[in-house]
């Protein structure tokens, strides 16, 4: 079977399962979610392993390959969120209607736009020899672990959102941090200029300090009074005694 004509069948398989789980009782609706899941999965792995790397190399650069991948990658989102819904919740029915939406938009835009151009560039005999490449794989997919490829499939769709969150958490964390050590140095430097503010208001409010100021002012008067200033006091003195002498000379003359 040609690659194109394989992937076409699987649409087709795919757009039945929904409308079956649409229409399925609670206790059928696991078993055909679980068969939805295996389908998708098995189908994303041999367009991304094989399909599309074949595409590339006979269409060239195409915008339209990177968009399927894209949209694997919101689909697989999808379906792990399916898993983890019980069937009788309320948003079980939501995110299958969404998922359905998404794999509808996908399989039109491949078969629309992409399938064409490949069956261009490909020969039949090409296209038959991929078909049974991807037929083989989608077996092996089917028959592993697909609920572990789809986790890893997840994880690889979104490490870089997963790493700008973590950057974007780290941030705040690192200005918290810093913020937090500045307020204890300012505090230190508060602490370690109060008590010298206070010690020189201590000086300028203390007695002692007080009392030298008023000795200081009132020293130079003491040393006026001990000064050599008054020395001159004595002549008078000797004025008194040479009158007195005077005084004993006058008498003697008069004697």
């Amino acid at each position: 079977m040609k690659a194109t004509d394989l992937l076409k069948e699987q649409h087709q398989e795919v757009d039945e399962l929904f409308e079956r789980i649409s229409q399925a009782g609670d206790n059928e609706i696991s078993a055909l979610r679980d068969e939805l899941v295996a389908n998708l999965v098995g189908h994303a792995a041999i367009e991304e392993e094989i399909f599309y790397p074949q595409t590339r190399e006979a269409l060239g650069a195409s915008p339209l390959i990177p968009t399927s991948y894209e949209e694997h990658s919101l689909v697989h989102i999808m379906l792990q969120k399916l898993l983890s819904t019980e069937p009788g919740d309320e948003s079980f029915h939501a995110r299958l209607g969404v998922l359905k939406e998404l794999v509808q938009h996908h399989v039109q835009e491949e078969e629309q736009e992409l399938f064409p151009q490949v069956e261009s560039a490909m020969g039949a005999e090409r296209l038959e020899e991929l078909g049974n490449r991807l037929e083989s794989r989608f077996d092996q997919v089917r028959a592993s672990n697909v609920e572990a490829l789809l986790t890893q499939n997840v994880a690889k769709s979104m490490p870089a959102a997963a790493s700008g969150r973590r950057t974007r958490a780290a941030k705040p964390a690192a200005r918290k941090s810093a913020a937090a050590k500045r307020p204890p140095a300012k505090r230190a430097s508060t602490q370690r200029a109060e008590p010298a503010r206070g010690a020189q208001k201590g000086r300028r409010s203390t007695p002692a300090a007080t009392g030298r100021k008023k000795a200081a002012e009132t020293a130079p008067a003491k040393t006026g009074r001990a000064a050599p200033a008054r020395k001159p006091s004595r002549p008078a003195k000797t004025t008194r005694s040479t009158g007195r002498k005077g005084g004993r000379s006058s008498s003697a003359s008069a004697r």
